[in-house]
């Protein structure tokens, strides 16, 4: 003989259900299920890197292997085919008294924006800069004398490399892409700190 379950508890039940099921779906919605946002910035790897950081800390921040290139290592970030080339080096330190020298971790002493190709260049458009602005620039201008003479937008940071003489100051290369893929590129001495070396480089 069957027993019949009372309405109200059927309903009861139901609605539980329910509830469990549109619970679920929000903490999924909150959390991802898991899953880690995918950054679509050409900049994700590149960012993620200081000059002066352990090679043990940079690998573990970038979480892709890298393939050698030259003295370096390419990381690339397969959902954006943009990445970092990295090269590392043991710094070495002296005494205080200066009579030793010490061997320390592999830091990292260059950094640079790994570009597939010139088609990449279409996703870091940030500027219509000329030749000609380009051209009134000197040694020793400021980042913000740069940035009001190229039009007063900010400039992407593309190299970054250890300074041995200043090491509070590495060499930073800061790019302004044009639509037609010709670039502005200025050297600064220290980040976003003063003229070295400035060159526009027509759509090749």
């Amino acid at each position: 003989m069957k027993k019949k379950i009372s309405k109200p508890i059927l309903i009861g039940g139901i609605a539980v259900l329910i509830g469990i099921a549109v619970l679920a779906v929000i903490v999924l919605m909150m959390f991802g299920g898991g899953k880690e946002e995918v950054s679509k910035d050409p900049l994700n790897l590149y960012n993620k890197i200081l000059v002066g950081m352990p090679r043990e800390e940079a690998e573990k921040a970038l979480k892709v292997e890298g393939s050698a290139k030259g003295k370096g290592f390419n990381y690339v970030d397969e959902n954006t085919g943009y990445g970092v080339t990295v090269s590392y080096n043991t710094m070495v330190t002296e005494a205080t008294d200066g009579s030793e020298e010490t061997e320390g971790a592999e830091v990292v002493v260059f950094k640079s924006l790994f570009v597939p190709d010139n088609t990449y260049l279409d996703g870091l458009v940030n500027a219509n800069v000329t030749a000609d602005q380009v051209n009134t620039l000197k040694e020793g201008m400021t980042y913000e004398e740069v940035k009001t003479i190229l039009g007063g937008v900010d400039g992407t940071e593309i190299n970054s490399a250890y300074n041995k003489k200043d090491a509070e100051n590495s060499y930073t290369v800061m790019a302004w892409f044009n639509p037609d893929r010709s670039v502005a590129y200025v050297t600064f001495l220290g980040y976003q700190g003063t003229v070295m070396v400035f060159e526009f480089r027509p759509e090749q």
